[in-house]
């Protein structure tokens, strides 16, 4: 069998050293990952004196093969020598070791692998997390990430362009961006989802010692934001319509009360008729009806004919009709000072009232409005105020407020509109 020496020189014999070098670093890497995950003792010890061996014997195959390199043509290796007593032996056995070699570090391998497979190893803790749907941070007391999964990441770079390494950081920027729920803070990111940032303490025992460790959690609640805003539109429109209902049922009261008024006097109206008829029988024929009969009946007729036009006067005051409207749809009005004696500023308070009324309930979802009146001796100032919510948005000026606006002018007064820190319009009507 040739000895290795004469090998070496060829294809054959540059492969069996080619493979000891690459399965040396094969083997030092295993052992390296042996290192970090910290498995079994006994493997660890196993795997360091076999690469140990195996680099001793690369080294003795380097010994022999740089002294031969050195040689010069026809020049041999000095007899005796330990690159010559290791070029003696058979080539076969660096072969065998080759072998055997690759497959302790295939046998190295598969245990890890199955080690991984079986036990529960820092690898398989982080990619259970980034398999998560939700984003999970751990962090120590300064703020140092400790664990991290993708999605938590993912929104570290949307939020701050830089991947999660200080928690604090990362949570301040969730604080200043998100709005405050009773959980945590809800965000909505750049590409449309919404976010629920939640974070949490917790204290574990390390080597007899309590330490303290931040956890962040990130849930995705688009969905349920998307159908809470869809709500909310809905609700605002059924309130509109509420609202609408409860002026339609107002109005349906008035509407059957004046309707029974109308039966009531077009009745005494059709009695008054046959009254002048007989009283122009009377005239001609004054012996042939009751003169007694026919004075009661005059008389009933004209006191009903007086009340009707002393209701009609009573009734044409605009502001004490817009009360009683403000009354019918839910909403007590509160008048702080002396009303205005004048027309026109009665007129003009009595929009003033009717549109505050109405947009309480619609807007604020009140159920009570102030009115807070002063003078000088110019002009009348009412200051309009609800106990409803704020507007979430500058007042937009359409409608009735508008029209307001416009009446208000047109008799030589100003109406202003404050809409934070709170609802607050402002008459002011000069005197005629």
């Amino acid at each position: 069998m040739k000895p290795m020496i004469e090998v070496f020189p060829s294809v054959s014999g540059m492969m069996i050293y080619t493979s000891a070098l690459i399965l040396i670093i094969v083997q030092f890497g295993v052992l390296l990952l042996s290192l970090y995950k910290r498995d079994e003792k006994q493997s660890l010890f196993l795997e360091a004196l076999f690469f140990i061996i195996s680099f001793l014997v690369v080294g003795l195959m380097l010994i022999a093969a740089n002294a031969y390199k050195i040689l010069d043509p026809g020049e041999e290796l000095v007899p005796g020598s330990l690159p010559d007593r290791i070029f003696a032996l058979p080539w076969v056995i660096f072969a065998a070791w080759d072998i055997f070699e690759a497959l302790m570090v295939l046998s190295q391998i598969r245990q890890h692998t199955r080690y991984a497979e079986t036990h529960l190893t820092q690898d398989a803790v982080k990619e259970t997390l980034d398999w998560l749907p939700v984003g999970v941070c751990i962090s120590d007391e300064q703020g140092k990430v400790m664990l991290s999964n993708l999605i938590i990441n993912e929104l570290s770079q949307s939020l701050t362009n830089k991947h999660l390494f200080d928690s604090l950081v990362f949570w301040k920027q969730v604080e200043e961006q998100g709005a405050a729920q009773d959980q945590g803070y809800l965000l909505r990111m750049q590409d449309g989802r919404a976010w629920l940032f939640t974070k949490k303490t917790m204290n574990v025992q390390e080597n007899g010692q309590e330490k303290q460790y931040t956890q962040i959690f990130a849930e995705e609640m688009t969905e349920v934001c998307n159908i809470t805003d869809e709500l909310s539109t809905r609700n605002k429109h059924l309130k509109d319509v509420q609202f609408h209902m409860k002026a339609v049922a107002a109005y349906e009261k008035s509407l059957i009360s004046a309707r029974e008024v109308i039966k009531a006097r077009t009745a005494v109206h059709n009695q008054m008729g046959s009254v002048l008829l007989s009283g122009k029988y009377y005239l001609d024929h004054p012996n042939g009806m009751n003169e007694a009969e026919l004075i009661r009946l005059l008389e009933y007729n004209n006191y009903f004919l007086l009340q009707e036009a002393e209701n009609q006067e009573k009734e044409a005051d605009a502001l004490a009709k817009a009360l009683k409207t403000a009354q019918r749809i839910g909403v007590t009005v509160k008048i702080e000072g002396t009303l205005p004696e004048q027309e026109s500023a009665r007129d003009i308070l009595a929009q003033a009232v009717e549109q505050c009324a109405a947009n309480t309930v619609r807007h604020a979802e009140g159920d009570r409005v102030t009115v807070t009146l002063t003078e000088t001796d110019t002009q009348f100032t009412a200051v309009f105020q609800n106990n409803g919510k704020a507007p979430e948005q500058p007042v937009t000026e359409t409608g009735g407020l508008l029209y307001l606006r416009k009446t208000a002018e047109a008799a030589g007064g100003t109406v202003n509109v404050q809409s934070a820190p709170v609802f607050e319009l402002t008459v002011s009507i000069p005197k005629a």
